[in-house]
């Protein structure tokens, strides 16, 4: 989609630190996907997935919207372990090995 996309920060509520917990992500490894050289995708709902390493070379997607009227931030729906066909894309896109 875009090699690199303008986000200031992340909104972190409650609902959605316990949603990522279920899948074993903390918010601190959301932010390094985020903060790093991801992947972006279009998804539903004008959301967008974003798929890549953490700092320990976990894959992750990381699923974000913008906050309305709060240019650059986005809110997390979720965070989860990225399939087998994320991680191929992420690969075929970065040229490179990552996990």
């Amino acid at each position: 989609m875009t090699s690199r996309l303008h986000i200031d920060r992340l909104h972190w509520d409650d609902w959605n630190r316990e949603h990522i917990a279920k899948r074993a992500v903390r918010p601190e490894e959301a932010e390094e996907v985020i903060a790093g050289d991801p992947i972006y995708r279009k998804g539903y709902k004008q959301r967008l997935a974003v798929t890549g390493p953490t700092i320990a070379g976990r894959m992750l997607t990381v699923v974000i919207g913008a906050v309305p009227d709060q240019p650059g931030i986005f809110y997390v729906f979720s965070a989860r372990p990225a399939s087998r066909q994320e991680r191929g894309e992420f690969r075929q896109q970065k040229g490179g090995s990552q996990p």
